[in-house]
């Protein structure tokens, strides 16, 4: 199963989980409730989904490396106490709440989440004293004599022993147990995983042309020889800081994120190869519609410096498409603080207590690990300009200010929205000009599928979009080739 597939099993899980009756009742009993169990590769992306399904699905989540526990810590602590039977007063050991469940009594105080996620990672690498305990967890979602909180369920991750010398195999005492997903590494699911997240053009097109580099991770290599999503993925983010900063990227730094040697010179040689292409762009003038713009030059690219020009062009683009995104998402905060504010005495200590307030939901959600990067870049954004806004200000002015906000934001969306359609549609209509409609005119087709730039498009009824999907994607054209095969004379 890819990681795409177990995502979804998941949801699913939590879902039924946490299900009721109209009585109040579990749909499923807690004694069948299973924990689901990630078993796969390092860096597949096991701990990305759990994060992504709490604020999905707007459940609680506490994460626990199982390696960083005693069997103390996760049963808690022996204390002696006094106790009576049959007349007599003796002494008698108790122990203290777990350290996991306390956990997630806390985060339960802190978000008012009542259903969650117990993420209890590396679970195959216990010690041996701690493996007991592993089990009774597993069976009755109870460390020691504590209890996991209805409305909870348990997932689990492990490296399979050829990844992780300090792995264990899982017996059958533990697998009946459990519900055990099997993950492998795809390079498809990840692509769009990569095109959402705004992953370097280069490793993008790079891939494109060696999907057998993307995940390396063979038990018959040779010691610390080894590439993994999350490798390509960190190495993407050194990429885009180092040339935001004007710093050069070499081999040797590419080989601290790729594990061999080979695959790590050949992305440094064609890192090299597509800044060059890339450069060779005219963007702001295509972007602007002039779709003639360097296009004899561009065709005589060899494919890899035609295929990095295309990964450049959609990755300015979802960039717009992102600034879209956070411009719309600006306004949309900001009008709904204005209308929350009513004008008039105390207007201003209102709004003050309502930023101090969404400061601290923000530090929740942070400390909490509900909150994405994407949430927190826009909701920063809101802040910094609204606490500007108000101040020092009067009731008067804070009002006015919040208005004007509110209003220069939306003027500003509008105008963000109109700009990123005119330079999607430019985008399509250059690359179909320049290379026709090839195979470059279907990976942009592509990468805009996956970047929401495809759904954007749809929804804006784009004329240009609507004529390239119905004569120029591979699905057009394969009904193309049908419908004239259908239509020749037998012979």
């Amino acid at each position: 199963m890819d990681i795409k597939q177990a995502k979804q099993e998941l949801r699913q899980s939590i879902r039924a989980y946490t299900a009721k009756t109209a009585d109040g009742l579990w749909r499923m009993p807690l004694e069948k409730q299973r924990p689901v169990l990630l078993m796969g590769p390092p860096g597949i992306g096991k701990t990305a989904i759990l994060s992504q399904l709490a604020r999905e699905e707007h459940v609680g989540l506490v994460s626990y490396t199982m390696t960083h526990h005693t069997r103390q810590s996760a049963l808690g602590l022996p204390v002696i106490v006094d106790r009576t039977a049959a007349g007599r007063q003796f002494r008698a050991t108790e122990y203290t709440m777990s350290e996991i469940i306390a956990s997630v009594y806390e985060q339960m105080e802190k978000t008012g989440l009542r259903t969650g996620i117990l993420f209890l990672d590396e679970i195959n690498c216990v010690s041996e004293t701690l493996m007991p305990a592993i089990l009774q967890m597993l069976q009755n979602k109870t460390f020691g004599v504590h209890a996991l909180p209805e409305g909870w369920m348990i997932a689990a991750a492990g490296n399979p022993p050829r990844y992780n010398q300090s792995a264990r195999s899982f017996d059958m005492a533990a697998l009946d147990r459990v519900r055990c997903i099997e993950l492998e590494p795809s390079l498809a699911v990840w692509q769009e995983y990569a095109a959402a997240r705004g992953v370097h053009p280069a490793v993008l097109a790079y891939l494109r042309l060696h999907p057998e580099h993307f995940f390396v991770c063979d038990a018959q290599r040779a010691a610390g020889r080894f590439v993994t999503a999350r490798g390509w993925e960190d190495l993407s983010a050194l990429l885009l800081t180092y040339e935001a900063l004007g710093f050069a990227c070499t081999q040797a730094q590419a080989q601290e994120y790729l594990h061999v040697q080979e695959i790590a010179a050949g992305f440094a040689a064609f890192y090299e190869l597509y800044r060059k292409f890339s450069s060779s762009l005219p963007l702001e003038a295509l972007l602007r519609g002039q779709t003639d713009a360097g296009a004899e030059a561009l065709r005589a690219l060899p494919f890899e410096g035609r295929l990095s020009v295309v990964e450049f062009l959609l990755h300015s683009l979802r960039a717009q498409l992102r600034a879209m995104e956070d411009s719309a998402a600006l306004a949309f905060s900001a009008d709904s603080f204005s209308r929350s504010i009513p004008a008039g005495d105390g207007c201003a200590s209102r709004a003050e207590k309502q930023l101090e307030n969404r400061r601290a939901a923000l530090r929740i959600r942070r400390e909490c690990g509900v909150l994405s990067a994407e949430d927190e870049r826009r909701e920063t954004a809101f802040l910094t300009r609204m606490d500007a806004a108000v101040a020092g200000r009067s009731d008067a002015e804070a009002s006015d200010a919040v208005r004007l906000l509110a209003e220069a934001a939306g003027t500003a969306a509008e105008e963000s929205r109109t700009r990123t359609r005119g330079a999607l549609e430019n985008g399509l209509r250059f690359i179909r000009t320049v290379f026709g409609d090839e195979q470059e005119l279907w990976i942009l087709l592509h990468g805009l599928r996956d970047c929401g730039a495809a759904a954007f498009l749809q929804k804006e009824n784009s004329a240009v979009y609507q004529e390239l999907l119905s004569t120029a994607s591979p699905e057009a054209k394969a009904a193309a080739l049908r419908a004239e095969l259908c239509s020749a004379p037998a012979k």
